[in-house]
């Protein structure tokens, strides 16, 4: 096994770099999120309509449990999985890695850099232990996924999720 690093283009959130970092170290308010789209179809449109994206919650992720420093889900035709905080240095970075069941070891960073009042800059990089086959396979599928959470971030009404409970 060998390690292969994906690191995602750097993209820019129109947001505090605060509110950026405060909704991603906490996984209860990403829950929260999750919960309240699936069971609240104006919550679904809001969250729609800020991220120009269709989105279909329940029938993507079930059973979501978190707490601050864990969580763990179910990804409809994946499986079980999960992730941990192994890192946060405040409105700097986040760094975490697999929880309960994972087919390989990987490591998770988000980076975050302000730039301005509200525009915080902010590069994902993967670190994943996969075997010669397993790369093959998942290299592209990771490069492309890491790219386009990357963009997916950017689109996320943070300031609006901070005081949700």
């Amino acid at each position: 096994m060998s390690t292969t690093e994906i690191v995602s283009e750097v993209k820019k959130i129109p947001h505090t770099v605060s509110d950026v970092y405060g909704f991603f170290s906490d996984f209860r308010k990403i829950a929260k999120v999750f919960e309240l789209a699936s069971e609240n179809p104006e919550v679904q449109a809001k969250i729609e309509e800020q991220t120009n994206k269709k989105m279909n919650f329940k029938d993507q992720i079930e059973h979501w449990e978190a707490t601050e420093d864990n969580c763990s889900f179910v990804i409809k035709g994946f499986g079980e999985a999960g992730l941990q905080f192994v890192e946060k240095e405040k409105n700097k970075s986040l760094k975490l890695t697999g929880y309960g069941r994972s087919p390989f070891e990987f490591y998770f960073w988000i980076q975050l850099i302000e730039q301005g009042p509200y525009e915080t800059k902010v590069r994902l990089t993967v670190h994943a232990e996969l075997n010669a086959m397993m790369k093959m396979m998942l290299k592209k599928k990771l490069e492309k996924g890491i790219d386009q959470l990357a963009e997916g971030l950017t689109q996320i009404p943070y300031s609006a999720l901070q005081n949700i409970e």
